[in-house]
């Protein structure tokens, strides 16, 4: 297996901010539990789907 490149890598820190920052807007936007796990889903699979991008490019 490969090591990440150095940008790779640093492509992949940014990632964990961003995934913070978007679900602490699920925290403060969503009124109700279904809307809340949806936001959180969300913001997880738009994460993971950068993160991806991050190691494969």
């Amino acid at each position: 297996m490969t090591k990440p490149s150095p940008t790779s890598r640093q492509c992949c820190s940014l990632e964990k901010p961003r995934l913070v920052e978007a679900l602490q807007k699920c925290d403060m936007c969503t009124t109700t539990y279904e809307a809340f796990h949806q936001c959180y889903r969300d913001a997880a699979r738009e994460s993971g789907q950068r993160a991806r991008s991050c190691i494969v490019a």
